[in-house]
């Protein structure tokens, strides 16, 4: 009897792993049919060979490691009758649990790919630290919830029904003793070598999903359970702080060429004697790869915006830090690379040199403004901890605007409301202020306020190739984009025009690309991550500064407070890391780059920070695509992308744990 009940189970572990595989090499072909276009496969098609080759060995790596574990277990519970009839119970249950879970994460990953263009992350875990409620009413309104539901069900019901027909008692005829124990051995070297996904040395690894320049197919090589498995371990990382060696620093700081990570402002006594307000609006999504299709009489997507961007400063090959806005305010505002900084193991460690602590010991009253609630990341608490004078967020505004209570929406109140603060705070203060104002409405569920009167936009042919959703959908986005721009432009006007105006310093960016948009890879890869950096310098200033003005400089969120406290702060130290002042009279070579955590850019193209190293030209000097064709960056090239993101943790480590002692 023994040898029947192991010869069903071993039977029914081999078709569910079957059905595993299968179920997660669907997901991969839906994500490469859906995602990648002919021409771009059709270029790269023995690295489509060598996905699915690797792919698939990730999939049954799933498979073993399910299936070992009922293998073991039914070694001992296929001894006698009762605890056979135990397993014959449980396991097409568990069984049709497991495929069911296979199938929600691979869906999952799917649209996780849609919305940020990578598998699954880091980023995911921080999804969890945002408001729950708002995040899974998100979900439920932008994406097929129900019918994602219901298909696992079904899958999950047949792998059920297959369980419970190959577990049935039939009777077979006995084997020899050694050739059934030949049998149970091979069952568990091929389940041990599926698990391991590799008859070397080690088993299958994260860096062997590297198998393309083409970085969608590095993306799709791993399936959704690799993926989270990975953004655990990355989530362990971030979590961990550790004291380093000074020799370490200065290591890398060669590598990249930098004689170090501060500076000093040049002396200038008009600054002294005149020091200017500044106001930075980080906004919601304000990605480059929606600004793409703007068109004034077709599709507005600046309003009141419009006529800034044309007298002011504008630099448009320019990238967000990351990719989610907490890892981008992080490396903003505190040069944090990990996200949780804010309410992680560090969040009661003062820091020193960030933005807020600048200005504060330069004389300003430092505020924050955000119509979202701060309790999001432990904001509230962690600002003031950074030299924040007064935090506002949508409980303040919905006391001092009582109307705004009525259109409290899933994540606050519209964005106009706390520029209509950051107006009042300007007008009325005696001392100057370092305004940072973090914007919301741009968010998913993407609802501008119904009050909102908006300019002319319209889903263009452009707009309508690089989205899926359905009309009403594409138009709540492009209503949502532009109040945005347009709350922010009016605001920028209204200062202008006021008292305020002759010594107010307005930037603002975008926090990360726009959500819900396709973009073609490698052509569009850096667009996909752009965002603009605004910049709007009273004449006063600019008439006592010294300054150049070169749209066509590259740059990321790390150049934007050397930039600002290069126009108004007079010899003052401040910390640059990898940061430069974009309006230098002349550019620093080793700092002239930008960098997201995806991608590097530079005057001559863009560098894919994981896969294969890989280089890719400008289409033309001033285009924020690139060519399809790459080639292969230079060593050192390589060396300085490997070592940036080294120092970034470096530093804060530095700060937060300190240096090793000898």
């Amino acid at each position: 009897m023994y040898q029947n009940r192991m010869r069903s189970l071993l039977v029914t572990l081999a078709l569910q792993a079957i059905v595993i595989t299968l179920v997660l090499m669907l997901g991969r072909y839906l994500m490469l049919q859906y995602f990648a276009s002919p021409e771009e496969l059709a270029k790269y098609s023995d690295d489509v060979i060598r996905m699915w080759s690797i792919g698939i060995r990730y999939d049954l790596r799933i498979a073993g490691m399910f299936m070992t574990l009922f293998y073991l277990v039914g070694l001992l519970l296929c001894s006698h009758r009762l605890s056979w009839r135990f397993l014959q119970v449980i396991t097409p249950t568990l069984m049709g649990l497991i495929v069911f879970t296979t199938a929600m994460v691979t869906i999952s990953n799917f649209y996780y790919y849609q919305t940020y263009h990578n598998h699954f992350d880091i980023f995911a875990f921080g999804l969890a630290d945002d408001d729950t409620k708002s995040v899974l009413l998100n979900i439920w309104q932008d994406y097929p919830v129900v019918k994602g539901v219901l298909a696992s069900l079904f899958l999950g019901y047949v792998s059920y029904r297959l369980a419970k027909h190959t577990l049935r008692d039939q009777p077979r005829k006995p084997w020899n003793l050694v050739v059934f124990i030949v049998y149970v051995l091979i069952a568990f070297i091929v389940l041990f070598l599926a698990a391991r996904g590799s008859v070397g040395t080690f088993p299958l690894r994260r860096g062997n999903a590297q198998v393309s320049e083409l970085l969608l197919l590095n993306k799709l090589s791993p399936n959704g359970f690799m993926a989270l498995d990975w953004a655990l371990k990355d989530k362990k990382m971030d979590a961990s702080f550790a004291p380093v060696s000074r020799e370490k620093g200065q290591e890398l700081k060669a590598i990249l060429g930098f004689d170090g990570i501060d500076a000093k402002t040049a002396p200038n006594t008009w600054l002294e004697s005149n020091k200017p307000n500044v106001v930075v609006s980080v906004m919601e999504s304000f990605g480059s790869n929606m600004l793409a299709f703007d068109h004034p009489e077709k599709n507005d997507l600046l309003g009141q915006l419009r006529g800034h961007f044309q007298e002011d400063f504008v630099f448009k090959r320019f990238l967000s830090e990351d990719n989610g806005t907490a890892p981008s305010l992080a490396a903003m505002l505190f040069h944090s690379p990990f996200e949780n900084i804010s309410h992680g193991s560090e969040q009661k460690t003062k820091l020193q040199g960030v933005p807020f602590n600048v200005y504060k010991n330069a004389g300003y009253k430092t505020v924050f403004i955000s119509p979202g609630n701060m309790a999001w990341r432990n904001l509230s608490t962690y600002l003031p901890l950074q030299d924040v004078d007064v935090v506002y967020d949508q409980n303040t505004l919905m006391g001092m605007y009582p109307e705004s209570e009525a259109e409290l929406g899933a994540w606050g109140v519209p964005d106009d409301y706390a520029y209509r603060l950051a107006e009042y705070l300007l007008s009325v203060s005696q001392e100057p202020l370092f305004i940072t104002i973090l914007t919301i409405t741009n968010h998913p569920p993407y609802e501008a306020p119904a009050r909102y009167e908006a300019y002319p936009y319209a889903i263009t042919p452009d707009v309508a190739a690089h989205t899926e959703d359905d009309a009403a959908a594409v138009n709540d986005l492009l209503k949502a984009y532009q109040y945005a721009a347009d709350a922010f432009g009016q605001f920028v006007t209204k200062v202008e025009q006021s008292d305020a105006g002759k010594n107010t310093i307005i930037a603002a960016t975008g926090d990360h690309q726009m959500r819900r948009l396709n973009a073609t890879y490698p052509v569009e890869q850096a667009l996909d991550r752009a965002v603009p950096f605004y910049l709007h310098v009273p004449k006063a200033i600019l008439e006592n500064t010294e300054w150049t003005y070169d749209p066509s400089r590259v740059g990321s969120h790390k150049d934007i407070f050397p930039t600002l406290y290069n126009v108004s702060l007079s010899d003052t130290e401040y910390r640059t890391l990898a940061g430069r002042n974009m309006l230098a009279p002349e550019d620093d070579k080793s700092r002239a780059f930008g960098y997201n955590v995806t991608l590097w850019i530079d005057e001559n193209g863009a560098y894919p920070m994981s896969g294969k190293a890989a280089f890719y030209p400008w289409e033309s000097t001033t285009s924020l695509r690139t060519s399809g064709d790459s080639e292969t960056p230079s060593e050192e090239q390589q060396s300085r992308q490997q070592a940036l993101p080294d120092l970034l943790r470096w530093q804060l480590n530095s700060q937060v744990r300190g240096f090793k002692t000898d």
